[in-house]
């Protein structure tokens, strides 16, 4: 059995299924309606007393992201646009509870997801935890006992204060048949360091409670009752997996500098303010690739310019000082977003995508280039635009940026300075800018015209070929002689026996996914700056990924 990997890692076992038991909320005439708001009143005691509990476990815990998820819930119970109306409805029209709780929770539900603010949309599901924790106490069925031993959670979806519960050092790991990769229950398990997979169709159907499960998310792969080769395969990566985050714990915090004493730093690439307690945790130095293109996604319409304020100047203030780097909008491609009206192409890869889109629709870019203005006033924040080929887009891109700052002036929005930078995508990307930050994922396709979610030429997308390296190599040398710094994006940030080429051009910087932080920096901790010069030279003059990467093998 197989599903989508949402966070990487393996577990191994007993499987505890969440059921979703549902409450019958059909509506009822009730004579007595002071005795069913007492039910409602006690219900409402019960979650309170229960959320609280969860909330000061985790805040001891020093946890005070997720408790403020649970917050949010808590202060629920005392909204009289929710609770209120609940009240309302059964006084008024004399109605059980359970209509009530339900019929407004999809009320308030729908006027939620119908905002501009990604805040409130987020909190959608919450409406539908602490409905169901309503229910409930409403049906006075208990709650169903936690595990006293590690499990693996199998589920269609999970609740964020599920995760909560189960996450207290009992869960190992999360299987979900539904799910998104950016759903709160995601969010959390990534932030928490739990594997997870979604998307595993028919896995309640297939699993009983307490069976022997090894998920694998690094292949995302379910196995049902593992064999004892494969049990003492997994105990084999448990040991190396401890004796490795023992080993990066001296490195989490330290300062990213070579062997000979040469700096660099060691970014971390996000989707949402929810992931910077986990960058701070493992010693990034910044953030070197904010996502937008995800607060686009999961909405109806296009996010205003408060809504993306509200993000973007929240991670600011969270990074604490440290840098940002936003990525604007970068749709297209295989980002597709219906509102925005992109007509279907056969090759959306070379389409009309990114900064191409986003310069013929200033509806779009605009308020997004006003609310990274805007929020530059609370922190250090750098403008990245993605898929440029041409200098007369950049050109276009800061008159763009420009104007808007001047129409911020005009009504007295605050702003800070920010510099201007691209993705070095394409071939043709050779413009002036600010900083570089080179996106090799893209850069690899273009350049070999293969597409990269195409097994069939996944060979040519290897970050060995030494094409790739010679312009990357190019890219460095060119932008250092004008003094711009350069930096890497890609997924072949991270891949360790490649850092010593990058640290060889001069890379200033490596942008990497959070839990990787503290091991990219200690490969950059054994790099020799003039060792790795000479490693790059003799790799430039390879002839095949397969040359490269014995060239690197013999040098490590």
């Amino acid at each position: 059995m197989k599903g989508t990997v949402a966070v990487g890692g393996m577990a191994l076992s007993q499987a505890y299924l969440v059921i979703d038991r549902k409450t019958d909320v059909s509506a009822y005439r009730v004579e007595k309606t002071d005795e069913e708001l007492q039910r409602l009143q006690a219900a409402s005691a019960r979650c309170a007393k229960e959320l609280s509990a969860l909330i000061e476990g985790l805040r001891q815990d020093a946890d005070p992201e997720q408790a403020e998820i649970l917050d949010f819930q808590l202060l629920l119970l005392e909204d009289e646009n929710y609770m209120g109306q609940i009240v309302h409805t059964i006084q008024k029209e004399q109605i059980n509870c359970e209509y009530a709780v339900a019929h407004h929770s999809r009320l308030y539900r729908e006027e939620l997801s119908a905002l501009d603010n990604p805040y409130l949309n987020e909190r959608v599901a919450d409406i539908s935890d602490i409905e169901q924790r309503l229910l409930q106490a409403l049906s006075c069925r208990e709650k169903a006992t936690l595990p006293t031993a590690p499990v693996i959670a199998v589920a269609q979806d999970l609740t964020p204060s599920q995760v909560v519960e189960l996450g207290h050092g009992k869960l190992e790991g999360i299987i979900l048949e539904k799910g998104g990769l950016s759903s709160h229950c995601v969010i959390l398990a990534r932030s928490m360091g739990i594997p997870c997979i979604i998307g595993a169709a028919g896995v309640l159907a297939q699993v009983e409670q307490g069976m022997p499960l090894l998920l694998d998310g690094e292949t995302g792969e379910i196995v049902l009752s593992p064999d004892d080769e494969t049990v003492r395969s997994y105990r084999q990566y448990e040991e190396a997996r401890r004796q490795e985050l023992c080993s990066l714990e001296q490195f989490r915090q330290a300062k990213t500098m070579t062997a000979d004493g040469k700096t660099m730093k060691v970014y971390a690439n996000i989707t949402t303010n929810l992931e910077v307690p986990g960058v701070l945790e493992q010693g990034g130095e910044g953030v070197g690739l904010l996502r937008t293109e995800m607060l686009y996604m999961e909405r109806d319409a296009a996010p205003d310019e408060e809504t993306q304020f509200a993000l973007y100047s929240a991670i600011v203030k969270g990074l604490e000082g440290r840098p940002l780097i936003i990525r604007t909008l970068d749709v297209g491609g295989d980002k597709s977003i219906p509102y925005l009206g992109i007509s279907p192409e056969e090759n959306p890869f070379l389409g009309y995508r990114a900064i191409r889109y986003c310069l013929d629709h200033p509806e779009i870019f605009r308020p997004q280039l006003a609310a990274i203005l805007r929020a530059a006033a609370f922190g250090p924040v750098q403008l990245m635009l993605p898929m440029i080929a041409a200098t007369d887009e950049v050109e276009r891109a800061k008159e763009a940026i420009d104007g808007v700052r001047r129409e911020l002036k005009e009504r007295g929005s605050a702003t800070g300075p920010v510099s201007v930078g691209v993705m070095m995508e394409t071939p043709a990307a050779a413009v002036m800018a600010d900083f570089f930050s080179i996106g090799t994922n893209d850069l690899t396709q273009y350049l070999f015209a293969a597409d990269r979610n195409n097994a069939q030429v996944a060979a040519l997308n290897s970050y060995f070929q030494p094409a790739l390296l010679r312009v990357v190599e190019h890219i460095c040398r060119c932008a250092h002689e004008k003094g711009v710094e350069v930096g890497i994006c890609g997924q072949a940030g991270e891949v360790e026996q490649l850092i010593p080429l990058w640290v060889g051009m001069g890379v200033d910087e490596l942008s990497v996914s959070i839990p990787s932080i503290p091991r990219v920096r200690r490969r950059i901790k054994g790099c020799d700056t003039a060792a790795c010069r000479e490693l790059v030279e003799r790799v430039l003059q390879c002839s095949s990924d397969t040359e490269v990467r014995k060239e690197v093998e013999r040098w490590l």
